[in-house]
């Protein structure tokens, strides 16, 4: 990667939109934008603000000036707004690396902010999660990381360690002076308690990043027209599946993520799948349209099973679907949809009745359907807290290992139990100490290998 080279690229998702943005950045960025510009740029570009402008073709656009090192990467950065077209910006980019630009490398932008002080790694880390981010709790555990929460938590430990090793590295330049006690054994244990003490606090608040990800699927299951798109809609709050009388209109598996506590953004996440009515026709698309929904079916950790209240417009019984259902080892719950349309007297009643009346259209059993689906995942689904803290993989490691590292310095300590001095090994203490200050560097940005580096960076998307 090289910092004198100007990058550019789109910084906006793929596909149409509103509005896109490309991004230059780099020493020459504002000359280069400046060499496509239909408009005297003049010296009103020059500051950080926004300009409304014109592209060498004509085309309008608005430019957002950051100049460095104040900027998002710590060089100076044009950011190009212009109408979502993925053609129109693929052109303007392209326009930038004709007048001396480089296409920008997966997360380039990122790193150049790292490499320049803009950011901590883990921050970085938080960006790159903050771009995957497919739930609600995977977004605040990643904006935890990107505002530098753990990156503080580390600064803090690597003060606290960092000032006590600087104490026994200075009772070992005393070994000779038997008057000059730096830090006695008893302080130096009491300090080492405290610090493993608070890594231990901050591993027991913290979730995986990957049980964040791996949300337990709940998938609604039934005949065609047994109310589950209906049903979908009214637990997610909002219309996202297509509710017709017509049977086969849910097609396609759709996947959202539901909060169980509609009222509560820190309640537990599950995904909410709707799949096509089980049946046997073998016209067009349907046996598509059921290898899709078996494959959800087997997947599922919990199948809410529909049965409807009444027959549907076209007068068929319901199909039993106990054969397709049977396969699948995740647990169920049995529902009677479309309650409103039928007394609760003329219900079926006996074990193979559903032991849940709800409607869609009056609200009957949604709540009660919610807290059952809680219930059953209980244990599979994972919540983030205001206190609770987001770990990815390496820094559980790094956590761990500067615990590990401090461990044995508290075992070394423990064989001076009632001595004045560290002796007669001292060195081996501080050496412990030294690889748990560097475990907990790389947390706070101090130390950063370059394997780290790579594995990190890319992940990235290009433009970020």
């Amino acid at each position: 990667m090289n910092l004198n080279d100007t990058i550019v690229a789109c910084a906006s998702p793929p596909g149409s939109s509103l509005r896109g943005v490309v991004r230059v950045s780099g020493p020459d960025a504002w000359p280069i934008v400046e060499s496509i510009s239909a408009d005297e740029c003049g010296a009103v570009g020059r500051e950080r603000g926004l300009v409304t402008h014109r592209l060498a073709p004509g085309w309008p656009c608005l430019l957002l000036r950051f100049p460095g090192p104040s900027s998002y990467t710590g060089q100076d950065t044009i950011e190009i707004a212009l109408p979502g077209n993925p053609t129109l910006l693929a052109r303007v980019a392209s326009m930038a690396i004709d007048a001396g630009a480089r296409h920008a490398e997966p997360g380039e932008f990122t790193a150049r902010a790292w490499l320049n002080g803009r950011l901590t790694l883990t921050q970085a880390e938080g960006v790159a999660a903050l771009i995957s981010a497919a739930s609600d709790a995977q977004l605040r555990a990643a904006n935890a990381l990107s505002h530098n929460r753990l990156g503080r938590i580390a600064s803090d430990l690597c003060e606290r360690l960092a000032d006590a090793l600087a104490l026994v590295e200075a009772g070992i330049d005393f070994t000779d002076e038997e008057d000059v006690v730096a830090i006695s054994p008893e302080d130096l244990a009491a300090r080492l308690a405290s610090l493993g003490k608070s890594i231990d606090e901050t591993l027991s608040r913290a979730v995986g990043s990957e049980s964040l990800s791996a949300l337990p699927s709940v998938v609604l299951v039934g005949p065609p027209n047994a109310g589950k798109s209906t049903l979908y809609n009214a637990l997610l709050g909002r219309t996202r599946a297509v509710v017709s009388e017509v049977r086969g209109t849910t097609r396609d598996v759709l996947v959202e993520p539901m909060h169980l506590d509609p009222t509560d953004p820190l309640s537990p996440e599950v995904l909410l799948v709707d799949v096509a009515g089980l049946d046997e026709s073998p016209e067009g698309l349907n046996p598509q349209m059921q290898a899709a929904a078996h494959r959800a079916i087997q997947q599922a950790d919990l199948l809410v099973q529909l049965e409807a209240a009444v027959r549907d417009a076209f007068g068929a019984t319901p199909l039993a679907v106990s054969s397709v259902l049977g396969e699948s080892p995740a647990a169920r719950i049995r529902v009677h949809s479309k309650a409103d349309l039928q007394p609760r007297a003329t219900i079926g009643v006996g074990e193979s009745a559903p032991t849940l009346r709800v409607s869609a259209v009056t609200g009957e059993g949604i709540a009660e359907l919610r807290r059952r689906i809680a219930e059953l995942l209980t244990d599979r689904v994972a919540t983030f807290g205001a206190e609770t803290m987001a770990l990815l993989p390496r820094h559980e490691q790094c956590l761990r290992e500067a615990s590990g590292h401090l461990g044995e310095a508290a075992s070394l300590l423990r064989e001076k139990s009632g001595q004045r001095h560290l002796l007669p090994d001292p060195e081996l203490l501080a050496a412990s100490m030294r690889s748990a200050l560097d475990a907990l560097g790389q947390l706070a940005g101090e130390v950063s290998p370059d394997d780290v580096l790579g594995r990190i960076f890319a992940g990235f998307c290009i433009g970020k």
